[in-house]
């Protein structure tokens, strides 16, 4: 499961609400300074690979079915982007385009998800910080505008869950069980992890399993094809000037 998104989108917040602890750091500046993939350890562990990549192991049953990887902000260092585009994201099952609801798909978002769509991953679109809108009339501003956008860019009717990350973690903390239950679900949460749940089951995520080297492979294909026109082009541009010429 591949997290991205604009830096403060909430990433972190809501990968750590997602495995119901605190594993990676959060911040109002950008915490996540390179690609990190999160796996099941036998203890907690932090080792750092190179600048642009690091593993953080943890003892959470959920990391021995799943990895997470969490990555810099989309308006962050292109170098990380580029490990993220090309290595994480055409070996992901599910990729998890989080935006925030308080700028909700800004232009650098819209640029890295046409980018990634290459790859022909299913992709399930996060906006985070619900929290923050103060009326349902402004929750459906913000889902309608973020639709429309990703609409545009995807060619189809996009997946998407509103969330807060912020009372999904308060829920985890919550002592009274049924208040725990509520957060939870009130987070948007509960409707997320269940289709995380769905989608990447023994028989859907060998679905995803089969299509991902056709994507990978449609894109290879895509950019060959486009390279051989681009040649064919250059070399009839030769062919006239040397008519031309002569």
């Amino acid at each position: 499961l591949v997290a991205v998104g604009e830096f403060n989108a909430g990433k972190s917040a809501l990968i750590n609400a997602l495995l119901g602890a605190k594993v990676l750091k959060e911040g109002v500046t950008p915490t996540t300074a390179r690609v990190t993939l999160v796996r099941y350890g036998e203890s907690e562990a932090e080792q750092i690979v190179n600048d642009g990549f690091a593993i953080y192991t943890h003892p959470l049953p959920l990391l021995q079915h799943l990895n997470i990887v969490d990555s810099p902000g989309t308006n962050a260092i292109i170098r990380e982007h580029e490990v993220l585009t090309n290595e994480y994201v055409p070996r992901s099952d599910q990729v998890l385009f989080v935006t925030s609801s308080d700028r909700p798909m800004t232009e650098s978002e819209r640029q890295f998800l046409k980018k990634i769509i290459a790859w022909g991953k299913k992709i399930t679109l996060v906006v985070n910080k619900m929290d923050i809108l103060e009326t349902d009339r402004s929750i459906e501003e913000v889902r309608s505008f973020v639709l429309d956008a990703s609409r545009q860019i995807l060619g189809e009717e996009p997946v998407l869950f509103m969330v807060s990350a912020k009372l999904a973690q308060k829920a985890s903390q919550a002592a009274d069980p049924a208040v725990k239950a509520h957060l939870w679900t009130v987070s948007g949460l509960a409707a997320l992890e269940k289709y995380i749940s769905i989608t990447l089951d023994d028989k859907k995520r060998l679905e995803l399993k089969l299509r991902n080297p056709l994507g990978v492979l449609s894109n290879v294909t895509e950019q060959a094809i486009s390279n051989n026109i681009a040649q064919k082009n250059d070399l009839e541009a030769d062919n006239n000037l040397v008519k031309s010429i002569d």
